[in-house]
């Protein structure tokens, strides 16, 4: 088996595997097989790992993709929660579970929307605020499904449990359905979220979307104006973070016909406006799928690069809060497919979290 997987003996492991941090910083993984979900855990980053706990007692086609990810987050209190995309009630169902023991025991699998016996609910993101509220974001087709008009998001907050604490409410409509959301937090705990929205003339640009009044009505702004008109969802969506000095951090691929590439810019306006695009990367090796992280001055990028024989995580840095930059370093490759690049902390570090077929899991200190 592959480096990180040695305990996952005769099991058909997927590339997207996820991962968080607890607040013991306890390393947790989220790893996906063609039919069933673990959950693991190092203690020492990433050199060993516990035993898998299997999350689905019953076997089901498990539907995660490099854009459509399983996800896993930790509260304050360590209770780890995950959700995945699975053959189910629908074709794409999304399915959360909750460990409240230390992830010896997963609560029985449920689906995420309250329509998930009639409409597809999938690409969910599992979000932790600030103040310990866990939120989650998916794309459903409970006002029905239209590849020229989009997707639909929702939203809801969840307890400890799991159980929703606020009704599934829609957020956004014109929505690319195939590319993956990122969010973030503001300071005070509002939730900030981009995602690549259909504009007239079926411009595929990125948006950001906000509560305001407490989240009864979510504002979009447009936030790349790079001009991409396609008929297709480019499977492609960006990545957002928010500094400890509310400066935004934002990345994203497009091939508009003003920029092609991967690309970074930064708001110190809440994103009303951004900075000027700096590309990423070497635009002949293809750079692609962009993960941004910001804590204290210190703003991290990574994304990957094929030189034609090996995929490269490619990770560049500020330590100005995104003003000047340091030159692109690759932290791994590969000479086999790979996952997209991840970036999380500890609270004290920055860390790649990156899985490839040959290699297996990475986690790398980015110093």
């Amino acid at each position: 088996m592959p480096r990180g997987f040695e305990r996952y003996t005769d099991m058909a492991v997927k590339l997207p595997v996820s991962s968080a941090f607890g607040p013991d910083r306890r390393l947790w993984r989220i790893v996906p097989t063609t039919d069933q979900i673990y959950v693991d855990f190092s203690t020492d980053y990433g050199k060993t790992f516990s035993s898998p706990v299997a999350v689905n007692p019953e076997r089901v086609p498990i539907r995660t993709q490099s854009e459509y990810r399983p996800q896993i987050a930790v509260d304050p209190a360590g209770r780890v929660y995950v959700a995945y995309p699975a053959f189910g009630l629908q074709p794409w169902t999304t399915y959360l579970s909750v460990s409240e023991d230390q992830g010896r025991r997963f609560s029985p699998p449920e689906p995420l929307s309250s329509t998930a016996r009639t409409a597809n609910s999938f690409q969910a993101v599992l979000a932790m605020s600030p103040k310990g509220e866990l939120h989650a974001f998916w794309h459903d087709e409970r006002e029905g499904a239209d590849e020229a008009r989009g997707n639909d998001i929702f939203h809801t907050v969840l307890d400890a449990q799991g159980k929703t604490v606020r009704s599934n409410q829609k957020i956004a409509d014109d929505v690319c359905s195939c590319c993956r959301l990122a969010v973030a937090f503001e300071n005070d705990g509002r939730p900030a979220l981009v995602t690549r929205f259909i504009y007239t003339g079926n411009v595929r640009d990125h948006g950001l979307l906000k509560p305001k009044d407490q989240e009864a009505k979510w504002l979009a702004t447009r936030v790349t104006d790079d001009a991409w008109e396609i008929e297709a969802c480019p499977v492609h969506g960006p990545a957002l973070s928010i500094g400890p000095d509310g400066r935004y951090h934002l990345a994203w691929f497009t091939q508009g016909s003003k920029r092609q590439g991967v690309f970074y810019a930064y708001s110190d306006d809440q994103g009303r406006s951004f900075s000027k695009p700096m590309a990423l990367g070497v635009r002949d090796r293809l750079p692609g799928h962009p993960a941004v992280l910001a804590t204290s001055d210190r703003v991290v990028l990574a994304w990957n690069e094929f030189d034609g024989r090996k995929n490269q995580a490619m990770v560049k840095q500020s330590r100005d809060s995104g003003t000047t930059w340091s030159a692109a370093t690759a932290a791994a490759e590969s000479d086999s497919e790979a996952d997209f690049p991840l970036l999380l902390t500890d609270g004290q570090a920055i860390f790649l979290s990156w899985n490839s077929l040959d290699k297996g899991y990475r986690l790398i200190r980015i110093d």
